[in-house]
């Protein structure tokens, strides 16, 4: 009997130490977000800016996905729509201007709570390195009538140093553009209200004012993760032309700039598993601190 008893605790032992010891499953984090839109930059016929070896539409693309599945692991409740999964036009449109109004109403459509641009950035030189001019001096040429004085040049490679990551949102004083993308749906019960009169208005200007806001917040948190992870950061910016994809999505929107392809090295880091992961990890954390920051206002 005893020795019955013995063979039983020995063939439970490993069940009963796996039952003590094993570090208890996080439960899934809770969050006020329901739909977050991302958005991969470029796509298709529109390359986007180009390194040395890669170009940026797909460097967008990956970057995106594998955020959106970090979105998924953290939030499981939260809905992820993306514009593209793969390289093409959004909504395979025929021209540009036509891809960004499908990005911006597949967006709105959705009833995205949060629309999240990725993009790479470009200094507006050759990637790597490049030939640059200098006037050093003038000199003498010919003789006699057809004598002249013409420019002297140096010329040395000036290396492309260029870095950092920047977010943007929409120009706050852009006469409110966002205002009329926001609709029914975004603004809630808007039952027998005129969406024409001054107080469908008033509502939806409400609803930008707190739109801007949070994009500025959601987007400082991301600037402030890239710092905190070592890398240079542009910060928070509005840029004096508008960003379509930003004023024409009703909620809160950022179009993060992950870095500069001109730069071999950040062009390096943003192709790397290890550069992708990162950029990816600095936004879902900032992503964390939104939620948590909208969860406490909740009345």
């Amino acid at each position: 009997m005893n020795r019955t008893i013995m063979m039983c605790f020995w063939l439970l032992l490993p069940a009963i130490a796996r039952t003590s010891f094993d570090t208890p499953t996080r439960p899934p984090l809770k969050t006020p977000l329901h739909t977050i839109v991302i958005d991969p930059g470029h796509g298709g016929f529109d390359p986007g800016t180009h390194g040395l070896f890669s170009k940026e539409k797909n460097v967008t693309l990956a970057i995106s996905l594998k955020l959106g599945k970090a979105i998924k692991e953290a939030f499981p409740d939260i809905k992820i729509v993306y514009t593209r999964t793969t390289d093409i036009m959004p909504g395979n449109a025929s021209d540009i201007h036509e891809g960004l109004r499908y990005r911006a109403e597949l967006a709105n459509k959705s009833k995205g709570d949060l629309f999240i641009c990725i993009h790479a950035n470009s200094n507006g030189r050759p990637p790597g390195s490049y030939e640059e001019r200098h006037l050093t001096g003038h000199k003498w040429v010919g003789r006699g009538r057809k004598k002249r004085k013409v420019a002297v040049y140096s010329y040395k490679w000036i290396k492309n140093t260029t870095t950092g990551a920047a977010v943007y949102i929409w120009k706050a004083d852009r006469s409110g553009s966002k205002g009329q993308m926001i609709s029914e749906e975004n603004m809630g019960d808007t039952t027998a209200m005129d969406m024409d009169s001054p107080e469908a208005r008033i509502r939806a200007q409400l609803y930008e004012k707190k739109y801007f806001a949070n994009s500025a917040l959601f987007g400082t948190y991301v600037s402030n993760e890239f710092v905190k992870s070592g890398r240079r950061s542009q910060g928070l910016q509005q840029r004096a032309v508008g960003i379509w994809v930003l004023e024409a999505t009703g909620m809160p929107s950022v179009l993060i700039e992950t870095g500069y392809l001109t730069n071999k090295e950040e062009e390096k880091y943003l192709n790397s598993r290890a550069g992708q992961n990162k950029v990816v990890q600095n936004i879902v954390t900032a992503l964390k601190r939104y939620s948590a920051s909208l969860e406490d206002k909740r009345p």
